[in-house]
C-alpha cells in the first residue's frame, strides 16, 4: 500500500473515521466490519507482523464519548456553552494537557482554577460506572495471541487513565503492563515518539508492527514512524469514504 512511496498505508474498518480526518493522506482504503476482522487482516500482511500497538481511547473502549461528556458538563457549569459532540470533535487524538490547551484557546476564557484535576477524579469514576470494552476486542486479542503476535497499548493518554481502563474492561492480564503514554516521551502524537518507544520496548522493529488507530493524529504518528495503521472505526458508520476509493 503506498503511501510517500515507503509501502505504507492506511487501512480503514468500518466506522466513524471521517474521510476529512485523512485530508492530506494518500491512502488506500480497506474496510473491515469487526475490530476481531484485524486479526485475519493482520495475518494476511506476509506473515511480517510481530506486534500490534493498539491505541486505548476509542479503541480498546470507547471511553472518548464518555471522557467528551465529562468535559462539557464541568465547561457548562463554568458558563462555557460547547456540546460533548463538539469537544469529541476538537480534542479527538490529543494529549489531556493539549485538550484542555485548545479548549482554552477555542473559548478565549481562561479555564477555572481546578478544572482539570475535577476531570480526573470524576472521569475515573464514569469510567467505573460505564465503561465496556470494544466488541470483538476481546476475541482479537486472544487471536493475536494464538498467532504468536504480541500486543501492547501507546495512548496520549495518561498511564493511570490507560491502566484503569484495562482493569475495567478486563484486559490488564493479557496486556501485562505492556502499556506506553505520551508521558514516557518528549512528544505524544502526532509526532512518532510514542510508536517508536514503544516498538523499542518490544524490541521489534517498526517495520514488523502495525498499530490500530481511530484518529488522524494517530494515524500521522503511526505512518511518521515507519508503521503500517489500521484505522478503526467502532460506529459502523463509513461516511464519505467513497471519496477514499470505498
Amino acid at each position: 500500500m503506498g503511501v510517500g512511496g515507503a509501502g505504507l498505508g492506511v487501512e480503514v474498518l468500518v466506522g466513524d473515521f471521517l474521510a476529512g480526518d485523512l485530508s492530506g493522506l494518500d491512502v488506500d482504503v480497506h474496510v473491515i466490519e469487526t475490530l476481531e476482522c484485524t486479526t485475519m487482516r493482520i495475518i494476511d500482511m506476509d506473515g511480517t507482523v510481530e506486534l500490534v500497538i493498539f491505541d486505548c481511547d476509542g479503541v480498546l473502549a470507547d471511553s472518548e464519548a464518555l471522557d467528551s461528556q465529562v468535559v462539557s458538563s464541568l465547561l457548562r457549569e463554568a458558563g462555557h456553552s460547547i456540546s460533548p459532540e463538539e469537544v469529541q470533535i476538537k480534542s479527538n487524538g490529543l494529549a489531556d494537557d493539549a485538550m484542555w490547551t485548545l479548549l482554552e484557546k477555542e473559548l478565549e476564557i481562561p479555564l477555572p482554577q481546578g478544572i482539570t484535576e475535577r476531570w480526573e477524579v470524576l472521569l475515573l469514576d464514569v469510567f467505573r460506572e460505564s465503561l465496556v470494552p470494544t466488541p470483538g476486542l476481546a476475541e482479537a486479542v486472544r487471536e493475536l495471541s494464538a498467532e504468536n503476535v504480541a500486543i501492547c497499548v501507546a495512548s496520549n493518554g495518561s498511564l493511570e487513565r490507560v491502566s484503569t481502563i484495562l482493569d475495567i474492561i478486563g484486559l490488564t492480564a493479557p496486556f501485562g503492563g505492556r502499556i506506553f503514554s505520551a508521558t514516557m516521551v518528549a512528544r505524544g502524537k502526532p509526532y512518532p515518539d510514542l510508536f517508536l518507544y514503544a516498538a523499542q520496548q518490544m524490541r521489534i522493529s517498526p517495520p514488523r508492527c502495525v498499530v490500530v488507530e481511530d484518529s488522524r493524529i494517530g494515524v500521522q504518528a503511526g505512518l511518521a514512524a515507519g508503521i503500517r495503521v489500521l484505522g478503526f472505526c467502532p460506529n459502523g458508520d463509513i461516511r464519505n469514504l467513497e471519496e477514499l476509493g470505498v
